[in-house]
């Protein structure tokens, strides 16, 4: 084991920085909205906007500044990346904490997978200030936090080995992505795109579909307990449930069947900020699981009908119509169970849902090979960060 200096990121790196240029009004720049950065530390090239258009208002950045989501759930869930956009100079959200480098004794790619690490997060949501989907993690705890400091050399080994590691886990995400399109293009195929219900398929509402539609439980969720919980980041936008992070909580007996999904259940995501309201995923677990209270549970009469009232609204016609509905107070957006129940949805014969569901079943079988795999890289993933960090590679 090598040891290195802990020093605190404030020695290292400056925290929101000003931008190392005087820019006129007319100057394009890159613009990065929290929807353009991703939960496994990537960043889309942003969007063109004009200097005018986003120095007030807006937080500065340089392409290669590492930026971190300081509000909740976004932090938690990853959003922390190195800006690697198409300009040298950037704007996005007022949201984001942005971390550059003081005369270059810290490597960017070496502090994005220090800070990306589950502990930091983990410190970092103990820390946060404020209430309810408006707490943040403050500038204070980003600069007392301690850095292993190696030779600058050293820090560009270690962040090209992770980086290597990491590509061949972003390799397995990118097939998942494929095999997600996939169960899109089978929806298509079969149904026709629902905005113009190319089929003539009758036309009736979700709620009519539906035996249930109930809120989850508003109780307290820990570490331990005998049921998992659901939670709105178990959920994600490409129409499938994570299991990877989970809190636990026990339930009365007379409220288990109230407040658990069981296999077929249809979990949708009522509450949350207007990029990632209505999130929908069919559970399909052997074993009941709890659901929290930003959670909706929607039980249908038919045994063929989950897979399909998913895909519905987890395709563009539906994520648009959900757009359409959802009410946004301070910076969240909410679908209530009532409105999810009155979205009209052609209704398809059961034969047809039949055939689309064995094409989901076979699709399903394909992702959970990849997940397979997937979990041994993440694996070994955590396995080299933690070693990297301690002065073990």
């Amino acid at each position: 084991m090598t040891a290195w200096p802990i020093v605190a990121l404030s020695e290292v790196a400056d925290l929101n920085p000003r931008l190392r240029a005087n820019l006129d009004d007319d100057a394009v720049v890159s613009f990065l909205g929290m929807a353009n950065v991703a939960e496994d530390g990537t960043t889309t090239k942003g969007t063109e906007r004009t200097y005018s258009e986003v120095k007030k208002g807006f937080t500065p950045f340089e392409s290669g500044d590492i930026l971190l989501a300081k509000i909740t759930p976004c932090f938690q869930n990853g959003k922390i990346v190195q800006a690697k956009v198409a300009h040298p100079y950037g704007f996005g959200s007022t949201e984001f904490h942005v971390i550059r480098s003081k005369d270059d004794q810290f490597d960017h790619r070496y502090g994005l997978h220090y800070l990306r690490q589950q502990h930091i997060r983990v410190d970092g949501e103990r820390r946060m200030t404020g209430s309810g989907g408006q707490r943040r993690v403050p500038a204070d705890f980003l600069k007392a936090l301690p850095v292993p400091l190696p030779p600058l050399p050293e820090q560009r080994r270690i962040a090209a080995i992770l980086d290597y590691v990491d590509t061949l886990r972003t390799k397995r995400r990118e097939a998942l992505a494929k095999l997600d399109e996939l169960t899109q293009s089978i929806f298509i195929q079969l149904f026709g795109d629902p905005a113009t219900n190319p089929q003539q398929l009758p036309v009736v509402t979700i709620g009519e579909m539906l035996d249930s539609a109930n809120y989850g439980t508003s109780e307290k969720s820990g570490a331990t307990g005998k049921f998992p919980v659901l939670r709105m980041g178990n959920i994600t936008y490409q129409g499938q449930i994570d299991l990877t992070d989970l809190k636990y909580m026990d339930l009365e007996d007379a409220k288990v069947e109230r407040f658990t999904v069981r296999a077929g259940d249809v979990v949708f995501n009522r509450t949350n900020s207007p990029d990632l309201v209505g999130k929908t995923a069919v559970y399909r677990g052997a074993e009941p699981l709890a659901y929290a209270g930003y959670l909706v549970r929607l039980r249908t009469k038919d045994d063929s009908a989950p897979e399909y009232i998913s895909a519905f609204l987890n395709s563009r016609y539906g994520k648009a119509v959900l757009r359409g509905i959802c009410k946004s107070i301070v910076g969240m957006a909410n679908i209530n169970a009532r409105e999810v129940q009155s979205i009209k949805i052609p209704q398809p014969a059961t034969a047809i849902l039949s055939a689309f569901n064995e094409r989901v079943a076979v699709v399903e079988q394909n992702k959970a090979q990849h997940r397979a795999a997937l979990a041994e890289l993440d694996d070994l993933f955590a396995s080299i960060q933690s070693r990297a960090f301690r002065g073990e590679l």
